[in-house]
């Protein structure tokens, strides 16, 4: 799709601005875990209501094919048989490389959502919404998500900031992995010890993984004793929601 071509995001940033703050109002007996955190790829704080929506933004983040993403974007009315209406605000909507924009609503169990006349009303509605805008509409459940892959989210979003003295050693680390075709991370360092501290370099790998630069078995967890190798192909995101 045309998204990654476009470097202007004014408009799509005014107009999928949040459309409501996020707080724990109205969950007494489920209180939210609230937050945010900095988006390098939007360069500005994104706010989440719970773990689940937290993961699935560090999906967003991760994956390059993901070129913007907006919580709480649009409002939509909803209406039931007995002619009440109210206003409900998805989750995010994310422009993803290949794809119309998806709209999206993060749910914490799969079961109890499937059960839940309100939800499927208002899911009804989105598909609506979403298909007269030309985009998608799909519920998401991050907690299906294996857990070591989970753990390997949450560890590669603390290395997607740029650190100053990467530029210097960026090519220099990226040329010894083309030589060696694959090694452990600590090993890559540590062929580096004359020149500087390996772990200095540790943080740096762990940045060309998180941006894909380097391939790493996601099936494991991540840790300096995890193997290496240079992507040479075309960037797969290894997760798929």
């Amino acid at each position: 799709m045309k998204w990654g071509y476009q470097t202007n995001w004014d408009a799509e940033d005014d107009l999928y601005k949040p459309k409501r703050k996020i707080n724990n109002r109205n969950s007494h007996n489920h209180p939210h875990i609230i937050g945010s955190y900095y988006s390098q790829k939007l360069k500005r704080s994104v706010n989440y209501e719970s773990l689940g929506e937290r993961l699935f933004y560090y999906y967003l983040e991760l994956d390059r094919d993901v070129v913007r993403y907006y919580e709480q974007p649009v409002q939509i009315t909803v209406e039931n048989e007995d002619g009440r209406k109210w206003t409900h605000i998805p989750d995010v909507l994310f422009f993803k490389h290949g794809s119309v924009p998806i709209l999206c609503q993060i749910k914490e169990n799969e079961e109890e959502a499937r059960k839940d006349e309100k939800l499927q009303l208002v899911n009804r509605y989105c598909v609506e919404f979403a298909r007269l805008h030309g985009w998608l509409y799909d519920v998401i459940y991050p907690k299906k998500l294996p857990d070591v892959y989970a753990t390997n989210l949450r560890h590669l979003k603390r290395f997607l900031r740029k650190r100053n003295y990467y530029p210097e050693w960026e090519e220099k680390v990226a040329r010894r992995l083309i030589y060696l075709k694959s090694c452990q991370i600590r090993v890559l360092a540590e062929t580096f010890k004359d020149n500087i501290d390996p772990l200095a370099l540790i943080p740096l790998i762990n940045h060309l993984i998180a941006v894909g630069i380097f391939t790493v078995d996601f099936n494991q967890v991540i840790s300096s004793n995890s193997v290496v190798m240079f992507n040479q192909g075309k960037y797969i995101s290894p997760i798929s929601f």
